[in-house]
């Protein structure tokens, strides 16, 4: 359960119509090797207005955009708990910490729906701590579920297009594991993916049927694989535009993978996914993509630079 927080609104009274594109916290460190926070958060809008967001605890990934940029929510330093902001400057904040431990609070992560109804915090590595997700209610910053074995440092956790699943994947043998959980944290189904999608399952979207699950292949030649969870098989690929990404053979998986490259996956509708690929370092270069899956098409939205920044929470616009 949770209480309506009581801070000062993040935007005017009144709110504004333009939505977030993305959350960054600035790089006081000008050797171009390292990246150092300095500064508190902020974020910008799509009408390029910059928006201060203060109080943000100096955790792994403290910040979290919602897909359609409506919604934001991070981890408040002052006392470790769950804050929720909407664009119209209403604030929710969760009743108890977002992470029990505070000693741990610092290798948590934040992660947000496509349409921000949901929030997911989760923390640190197997076997260092119980290592439950806890899955938020948006609208009104309480507790809905703890989702067991989701760690920080070998799991990815996202939501399906409809927001009434949660999808983990686990890098914890050669092959991964991909599960699949209700809202109450109950695991409905867990598979083996082949290789092609247990390797690049840290990027992975799961489609409202809750089955498809799209990952991107990350390499020379990137694409999109979709992977049907109750047939067990790769359905299709689809090639997806490779642009200024660096690639080198990781020696613990013996593979091609893309460096400095972060993409988010989001399924948008039944057939339509939203790409977003962040390639860069110091210079981060961002390019927005909708997939067209019975089409196989792949068209360009938009595209941006961020400068002078450390970390980035990136929304789909």
């Amino acid at each position: 359960m949770a209480v309506p927080g009581t801070a000062h609104a993040a935007v005017p009274a009144g709110g504004t119509s333009a939505p977030i594109r993305y959350a960054a916290t600035s790089d006081c460190d000008k050797d171009p090797r390292n990246a150092a926070r300095c500064g508190p958060w902020w974020y910008r809008t799509t009408d390029g207005k910059r928006h201060r967001l203060d109080g943000v605890a100096r955790t792994t990934q403290p910040v979290a955009v919602s897909g359609d940029g409506r919604r934001l929510a991070y981890i408040r330093a002052k006392d470790t708990r769950l804050v929720i902001r909407d664009l119209d400057g209403r604030i929710r904040v969760s009743r108890d910490k977002a992470w029990p431990s505070r000693s741990e609070v610092d290798v948590t992560r934040v992660r947000m729906s496509y349409d921000g109804s949901l929030v997911a915090v989760d923390c640190c590595w197997a076997g260092y701590t119980e290592h439950a997700a806890r899955v938020y209610d948006a609208a009104t910053g309480a507790l809905l579920s703890k989702v067991p074995g989701v760690s920080v440092r070998e799991d990815a956790l996202s939501f399906s297009g409809d927001g009434d699943q949660i999808l983990v994947s686990t890098d914890d043998d050669k092959s991964g594991r991909l599960s699949v959980h209700d809202l109450n944290g109950r695991r409905t189904a867990v598979v083996v993916p082949p290789r092609l999608i247990g390797d690049n399952a840290a990027t992975a979207a799961l489609n409202a049927d809750g089955r498809t699950v799209a990952v991107y292949v990350t390499g020379r030649k990137p694409k999109i694989a979709l992977y049907d969870l109750e047939a067990g098989s790769v359905t299709a690929t689809y090639p997806v535009p490779a642009s200024g990404q660096k690639v080198e053979r990781d020696p613990a998986e013996n593979r091609i993978a893309e460096v400095d490259t972060d993409v988010r996956l989001d399924w948008t509708g039944d057939s339509t996914l939203r790409m977003v690929r962040k390639v860069g370092f110091k210079l981060v270069r961002v390019k927005v993509y909708d997939i067209d899956i019975p089409a196989g098409s792949v068209r360009l939205q938009r595209a941006y630079a961020i400068t002078g920044t450390t970390d980035e929470a990136i929304s789909g616009l």
